[in-house]
């Protein structure tokens, strides 16, 4: 037997759900798991991804769409100790203005590695209000929980327990478990508000970024280890052949900057091996990204102490620093 149900009113329309919106930030030390987690959520590829430290560099936007929400993600590079580098501290600063930014923070923590003194470090900076700008719920989520056996897990979220938050999300990024828990939390935490960005858009980075990075970062998966951090890609040309012929092909044109002679030969390769390989790697991933031929021409070059050209930096897409001003408690925040 149904059960009965309520009186409907005449005239009175329904209640409606109000749409929220509001920007989220994706924070946490290198390698968390911060850009894989935007990648599931988007269910396509709009920051690379390597087993590399500080792959991400700057800020990257991208957008989940929902019925009664709009959540505008923030991934931002991984904070780490900056040392004396511009280069460096432009990506911690980046993080932390980033989580600034937002209405909410996502604070990522490797799982398999359980909190530690960075983090507890990184978090006192975070909590909200302590910076003197408006408070902002704080979510940590104890990330790759899917290579935890029981016992191990258990102990690492009663360490989280301790961290004043308003949630504490297991979850691994990679096999999506509990990301659409997680994205179900978010509109709780935030405003009611516009739709910033239209529903067939996902992110605000140009075709151009998105040809640069995955340079990058087939540069960082063939590549030794101690070179990826050495080095830089900047596009020097993006755009369809003219005259068109029959069918349209794209000429992308790049520079490796490298910091050293050593380092140019490792990246050319025994007879330019390892640039054929990187090159045809990224041609073939740039022609899936935009579904026309590639015809890619990469050049590698000498740049010494790239990372403290400040013109060069903003060429690149990364913020600027500027010379001579006193550290901030950000750059020293893991000293």
């Amino acid at each position: 037997m149904s059960q009965p149900q309520p009186a409907r009113h005449a005239g009175k329309k329904a209640a409606t759900v109000p749409f929220k919106s509001g920007f989220v930030a994706i924070a946490g030390q290198p390698n968390t798991g911060k850009s894989t987690f935007l990648n599931k959520v988007l269910g396509q590829k709009v920051a690379i991804v390597t087993p590399k430290a500080q792959t991400t560099r700057t800020r990257i936007l991208g957008v989940c769409h929902r019925p009664n929400c709009q959540i505008v993600l923030l991934d931002t590079p991984g904070i780490h100790r900056p040392g004396a580098s511009l280069f460096n501290k432009a990506m911690v600063r980046t993080a932390y203005e980033t989580c600034r930014e937002g209405e909410v923070i996502l604070y990522f923590i490797d799982g398999t590695k359980g909190i530690n003194d960075s983090d507890r470090t990184i978090l006192e900076r975070l909590q909200p209000g302590t910076d003197g700008s408006k408070k902002r719920p704080l979510l940590l989520v104890l990330n790759k929980v899917d290579r935890l056996a029981e016992p191990v897990l258990f102990a690492r979220l009663q360490a989280l327990q301790e961290i004043p938050s308003a949630a504490v999300i297991p979850l691994s990024a990679m096999s999506g478990y509990n990301v659409e828990h997680l994205l179900s939390l978010l509109p709780d935490y935030l405003p009611e508000g516009p739709r910033y960005f239209p529903e067939d858009q996902w992110t605000d980075q140009p075709e151009q970024f998105f040809a640069a990075e995955v340079i990058r970062e087939k540069l960082f998966l063939n590549l030794q280890k101690e070179l990826p951090y050495s080095l830089a890609v900047k596009l020097n040309k993006f755009q369809p052949r003219l005259p068109a012929g029959d069918k349209e092909i794209w000429d992308v044109e790049a520079t490796i900057l490298v910091e050293r002679e050593s380092q140019k030969a490792i990246v050319i390769g025994q007879k330019g091996s390892m640039l054929k390989q990187v090159g045809s790697a990224a041609r073939l991933e740039l022609e899936r990204l935009f579904s026309v031929p590639i015809y890619l021409k990469l050049w590698v070059r000498v740049r010494k102490e790239w990372g403290e050209d400040m013109t060069l930096l903003q060429d690149l897409g990364y913020p600027g620093i500027t010379v001579g001003s006193e550290a901030s408690e950000e750059d020293v925040a893991l000293g």
